[in-house]
């Protein structure tokens, strides 16, 4: 049977996202994720020219990934608070949770290499975006309301039990106090 193009792509790309969470880029050779993919290590030359492509690769297929969930959250027919804690915690707890499962995962989450860091700064971008439009709907119109929910997401995680559950709960009262202060000013 012959693998078409985007599922070899898609094998490379997981074997590699695999290879180094568990060891880490710098110990991780492209022979080794030929190996782990099944593949040739010509192939993966093929479709990725060095390790630090195939490490972009990796963090534009996290953002946008991350992307995908948080415009899927953003559209759901629930209430506002439930949106911003989705989206908080699939922009800003979920990526946490993930680091916090390999300390070779901040590689790619926290990189600065620039190939990475443009993919970062673009979702953090659309991120801010997406929020400044939801808060807009609500009514909400100044211009730093998503920075404010950005940094007091950012908060949230230090401030007790950082796995799912305990995080969201936490999130929903920080963003029922952030829109009640903010909508105070603009109603009757």
């Amino acid at each position: 049977m012959a693998i078409d193009g985007t599922d070899k792509r898609d094998r490379i790309l997981d074997a590699a996202q695999s290879l180094f969470v568990r060891y880490g880029v710098k110990r991780t050779s492209i022979d080794e994720v030929a190996r782990e993919a099944g593949i040739a290590k010509g192939t993966v030359y093929l479709s990725f020219k060095s390790k630090a492509e195939l490490f972009a690769a990796i963090a534009d297929r996290l953002c946008a990934s991350t992307l995908a969930d948080v415009q899927r959250i953003a559209l759901e027919t629930t209430s506002l608070t439930t949106r911003l804690v989705g989206i908080l915690d699939r922009y800003i707890g979920a990526t946490h949770r993930l680091v916090a499962q390999s300390p070779h995962i901040a590689e790619l989450t926290a990189s600065k290499e620039a190939l990475s860091a443009a993919a970062f700064d673009a979702l953090d971008l659309r991120i801010r975006s997406l929020l400044g439009v939801l808060l807009g709907e609500a009514g909400i119109a100044r211009d730093e309301a998503a920075d404010m929910f950005l940094a007091a997401g950012k908060g949230t995680l230090y401030t007790g039990d950082d796995a799912e559950q305990p995080y969201r709960a936490r999130l929903t009262m920080m963003v029922d106090t952030v829109l009640a202060g903010l909508t105070r000013g603009t109603k009757g």
